[in-house]
Parts: structure tokens; C-alpha cells; sequence
């Protein structure tokens, strides 16, 4: 009888905090300008989710331009939307102009303090590291060449999805890598998705998440 009743015990404890798996209630998206839907009119992956999954309230919490280095603007929007059920934070490759080694780390820091500023405001939310798109350097305008969206960029994006799966695993957060979302073709400006890039990256949010 003990031992049954140590089994039920041990049971319970491992559905403590247990949440079904998907997206629901409300869901912000905090990011920069792929979020925000530049190069879209606006249209981006959270406008796609929105109109796929109207039971969803998703927040375009997006601008453009926004670096990790940010973070701090992460706080007003915590202080508006302080129940929501999911933060994603999709961001780093505004960090990674001339990417370097400690241009990734910045990023991951900045991260996990983000994390932790969410966890103060809301310990019940879901949090998902979303790992940035690649760049397209065959198609990358004259613009984003002049800002250094270069080779050691696309090195420092690999580098930071697998540094921001490590943090996820250390932090217990979701994570998802965009790093292989979006196709070559369907790169605006080689940095910026087009309309049907923002789709795959809806897609696989969804997918992941789901």
C-alpha cells in the first residue's frame, strides 16, 4: 500500500507545472524588424498567425532595428501585457553586424536577462527563444552591405542558435532555430523575408510550438 501511494505521490509531482503543449490565450511576440514586418507593409509571421489562429491573441510587439542590447524595452511591454500565457523573443541578428564570438555572447547574456525580467512579472508565461533567420549574402542590397551583413554574420548566427539551445535548455524555456526556415528565394533585400518567407517562419513556429 505504501508503495503505492509513493508512486502516486511521485506521479503527481511530475505533472507540477505541467502545461499542454501549444500556443493559447495570449501569445506576445517581441522581436525587431522581421517581427515588426518590414519589407511586408507590416504583413509579417505574427500577422499570418493571427489570421491562421484567431483563437490566439497574438501581439506584434515587433520594431524595427531592435538589438538584445534592447532589453530594456522589453519592460513597458511586460508592463502592458503582464498575463500573457507565451513571450517569444525573436532576436540577434541586428546584434551580428561583422558578427564576432563576443558579439554572440552579448546576445546570450541579454537573453537570459530577459528571461529572467519576464519571470518576475509573470512565473506561470511560457517562454520561447526563437533563433534568427539566416541571411542571404548572393542577394544582400547595397544598404545592408554598407551596415556589414557579411560573411561573419551568417558565422555568428550559427554560432548563436546553438548557444541560445543551450541557454534554452539551462533556462527550461522553449526553443525553436529559424536559422533554416526561411528559403533563399525568399529573402526581400538577403536580410528582410518576403511575404512568403514571414510565411515559413509562421509555419514553423506553429509547427514547433503545436
Amino acid at each position: 500500500m505504501k508503495i503505492k501511494i509513493a508512486l502516486i505521490s511521485l506521479l503527481a509531482l511530475a505533472f507540477v507545472g505541467f502545461k499542454e503543449k501549444g500556443l493559447s490565450g495570449q501569445a506576445v511576440c517581441f522581436g525587431d524588424s522581421i517581427t515588426y514586418g518590414a519589407n511586408v507593409d507590416g504583413y509579417s509571421w505574427v500577422s499570418y498567425l493571427k489570421e491562421l489562429h484567431p483563437e490566439v491573441d497574438f501581439v506584434n510587439a515587433g520594431r524595427s532595428g531592435r538589438k538584445t542590447s534592447d532589453k530594456k524595452e522589453l519592460l513597458p511591454v511586460l508592463e502592458k501585457y503582464p498575463k500573457a500565457n507565451e513571450y517569444l523573443i525573436f532576436l540577434g541578428v541586428n546584434d551580428l553586424k561583422d558578427g564576432t564570438g563576443s558579439m554572440v555572447n552579448s546576445c546570450v547574456e541579454n537573453m537570459k536577462w530577459m528571461i529572467a525580467e519576464i519571470r518576475q512579472v509573470n512565473g506561470k508565461a511560457d517562454i520561447v527563444i526563437l533563433a534568427p533567420t539566416d541571411i542571404n549574402l548572393k542577394t544582400m542590397n547595397e544598404v545592408n552591405i554598407k551596415k556589414k551583413y557579411n560573411d561573419n554574420t551568417k558565422n555568428a548566427l550559427q554560432a548563436l542558435s546553438k548557444k541560445y539551445k543551450a541557454l534554452a535548455k539551462e533556462e527550461h524555456v522553449e526553443f525553436v532555430s529559424l536559422l533554416h526556415t526561411v528559403s533563399k528565394s525568399n529573402y526581400a533585400d538577403g536580410l528582410h523575408p518576403n511575404l512568403a518567407g514571414q510565411k515559413e517562419i509562421a509555419e514553423m513556429v506553429w509547427k514547433r510550438l503545436n
